[in-house]
């Protein structure tokens, strides 16, 4: 009889501690990637901002020289030198008008909505970006910076000084720049279907380990102290405990680095319009939040583990 105890809780144990692991690192993931305040500290903490107004900043030039020139090869010295001096202008304006104040609100606007949708808070995307504001700051800029030129430099574009603020709102309209992005939209276009598989594994993950988890420890720990009495029953819980939390940190540890994602999902993370050292630290960041839990598994089994060692010696005293 006591050997098919011991059969069956190891059994439960395998199953217990197999679903300890899945609720750490739900319970990580769910404290991290799929909380808000996560992103705002990514975001402000490695100063993404500023690297996106960056790798903006190198795309813009390109796309107005292509608009300028329809994609065709200056070799005109002269006209070359206009390009050029056109193609600073107008990327120095956007850039000035899409600073990195702003591109901070509108990357946390995004991620907040990014959450809400996929941890079930919202059905739909919500979030705009609305760039027609910035139209303004735009030709305010291009304004300021055609008044910097001389009369021969103004004359060297063909515009009159008295021209300008036309010219401004003229080079605006001519960029083509869509009033407003909106999230739903963007995603649908790149990611089809993306969003909706992700909402149902994060809610199935919510199932199963939400309320759920505590019951099944509850019900483990109950099974213990019925199976092996109260001592041993502590005894055997702590150390299926500690097994969970140490095989969890053990798990988070080995997958907590970009290299091993690189390896495990198969991409380049150089690829990605942030540093690859950026990455890097955002990935060690992510997961050292998520190896507390891991630790408390274990604390709570040594605790349990030490009280049914000290039971037992005092039932045999």
């Amino acid at each position: 009889m006591k050997a098919l105890k011991i059969i069956v809780l190891v059994l439960l144990s395998i199953v217990v501690i197999a679903y300890g692991v899945g609720f750490m690192v739900y319970r990580g993931v769910d404290k991290t990637l799929l909380e808000t305040s996560y992103y705002h500290t990514v975001v402000d903490e490695y100063e993404l901002d500023a690297l996106i107004h960056q790798q903006i900043g190198d795309m813009v030039p390109e796309v107005v020289r292509n608009g300028l020139t329809g994609g065709a090869t200056i070799t005109d010295p002269t006209k070359k030198m206009v390009v050029d001096t056109q193609v600073d202008l107008i990327s120095t304006a956007i850039m000035d008008a899409l600073d990195e104040q702003w591109i901070n609100g509108q990357a946390k606007l995004v991620t907040d909505d990014l959450v809400s949708r996929i941890s079930g808070s919202n059905d739909t995307f919500t979030a705009v970006i609305d760039l027609s504001g910035k139209f303004g700051e735009i030709e305010e800029n291009l304004i300021k910076g055609l008044e910097a030129f001389s009369d021969a430099e103004l004359r060297m574009f063909g515009v009159p000084r008295s021209h300008i603020p036309a010219m401004a709102q003229q080079i605006v309209a001519g960029l083509g720049l869509p009033e407003s992005l909106v999230l739903e939209d963007l995603v649908n276009d790149m990611a089809p279907g993306t969003v909706e598989m992700i909402t149902g594994y994060v809610g199935l993950a919510q199932t199963w380990f939400g309320v759920l988890a505590y019951v099944v420890f509850m019900v483990f720990l109950v099974l213990c102290l019925l199976l092996m009495k109260v001592s041993g029953g502590f005894s055997w819980f702590g150390v299926s405990a500690i097994l969970s939390g140490l095989i969890g940190y053990v798990a988070i540890t080995m997958t907590g680095n970009l290299e091993r994602i690189e390896s495990i999902a198969g991409f380049d993370a150089s690829s990605l319009p942030i540093p690859k050292d950026v990455v890097g630290d955002i990935v060690a960041f992510t997961f050292s939040g998520m190896k507390l839990l891991p630790l408390v598994f274990m604390v709570v089994g040594l605790v349990a583990l030490i009280l049914g060692i000290l039971l037992g010696r005092k039932r045999k005293a």
